[in-house]
């Protein structure tokens, strides 16, 4: 007969839910005899010490994977150690896809990750794209499935880096090769060059694996919106319709058009600016108040510099229009400046436009500092 259990262990410390709690009764493998001893799993010891998994996620992990022998897991461990993979990564991995700690670390694992350095695409870098799909090395196949779809993706990107950050952004189980290909052909038929085509496989490649009908619908309505498909600006509008229902984007346009905005107006920025309707419809709002009721600006001048408006405004447009309007009112400053002071960068601003005064209006600087907080 078993004997009833120690205080020991009825005094385990708990801050988890009740899932993990009986995870961990079930996982921890505890042997009730008549000395109440206590032997933790293999599996869960190892996911912690060896892997960096916190011992919730060790408890989770535990259900997909029984290590028996430590042999394996140490070959696996050791060949992603010698590549240089982070262990954050390392251990997001296992976590996503503990298998890869029993697959063959020679015959299924360094082939590929071999192949991979041998293109440009190691460390940190690898480490993005398996955690973003780490069934790519165990099942993707290397000769019919990974190298194919590399020459694909080297024809238009050619370094590791570009590649590696397109492939952290798309999945291998969808086949992407044979999805992105007939999209392609839409923007190369509407006069996108191959240049364009490759800043949007970097930029947001899962678009490129929509179904046609929808993909195509993006790009006409990019034209119509008066976007050139020869100018790289074309890309990005692209890819701002994409992000929004149509129904969104006429609500956008709609905020334009309550500060006085003409369509006219509204379509000369988006042409030059479209991450502007990118915006949430209650942060234009404020943006738009700031510049034209608060600055009396007029639609035409915010216009011309339309990317002010993707700024942060409490971080970037307050502060420096509060140094802006000092100058002005003190005739050290030209309007047709403000662009330019908007657009450089904090360090070349605080030069020219705060530290360049110091002497005659010592106080821009603790004006600058007090709107940034």
């Amino acid at each position: 007969m078993f004997s009833f259990c120690s205080r020991k262990f009825f005094r385990i410390k708990w801050s988890g839910d009740l899932s993990t709690f009986f995870l961990l009764i079930r996982n921890s493998s505890l042997r009730f005899n008549s000395n109440a001893t206590e032997q933790p799993s293999l599996t869960i010891d190892y996911l912690m010490n060896r892997c960096g998994l916190t011992q919730e996620s060790a408890l989770k992990t535990s259900q997909r994977i029984n290590i028996k022998s430590t042999t394996k897991a140490d070959s696996v461990l050791a060949l992603l150690n010698s590549y240089g993979l982070p262990k954050p990564c390392i251990s997001k991995l296992i976590t996503n896809y503990p298998t890869v700690l029993s697959a063959n670390p020679k015959k299924t694992l360094e082939p590929k990750i071999e192949y991979f350095s041998n293109i440009g695409i190691s460390g940190p870098d690898l480490a993005r794209i398996i955690s973003k799909d780490p069934t790519i090395l165990a099942n993707a196949s290397l000769r019919n499935k990974i190298i194919p779809s590399m020459e694909f993706l080297r024809s238009f990107l050619h370094d590791g880096k570009s590649i590696a950050l397109a492939l952290s952004r798309l999945r291998w189980n969808r086949g992407f090769q044979r999805m992105m290909e007939p999209n392609i052909e839409i923007l190369r038929n509407q006069g996108v060059s191959e240049s364009g085509i490759s800043k949007l496989i970097i930029l947001c490649p899962q678009l490129l694996t929509w179904k046609q009908p929808q993909f195509n619908d993006v790009v006409l309505q990019a034209k119509e919106m008066g976007c050139d498909p020869s100018r790289m600006m074309f890309i990005y509008a692209v890819r701002t319709l994409s992000q929004m229902s149509k129904t969104t984007l006429e609500a956008k346009l709609e905020v334009y058009r309550s500060f006085g905005w003409s369509e006219d107006e509204i379509l000369c920025m988006f042409r030059k600016q479209p991450y502007c309707l990118a915006r949430s419809e209650k942060i234009l709002r404020m943006q738009l108040d700031f510049f034209i009721n608060k600055l009396s600006w007029t639609a035409a001048e915010v216009a011309k510099i339309p990317v002010i408006l993707n700024f942060s405004l409490e971080k970037r447009n307050v502060p420096r229009c509060s140094v802006i309007q000092v100058l002005l009112s003190q005739g050290l400053m030209k309007k047709q400046s403000i662009g330019s002071a908007l657009l450089m960068n904090d360090a070349r601003f605080l030069e020219n436009f705060v530290r360049k005064y110091h002497q005659e209006l010592p106080q821009l600087l603790q004006e600058y500092k007090r709107n940034m907080e």
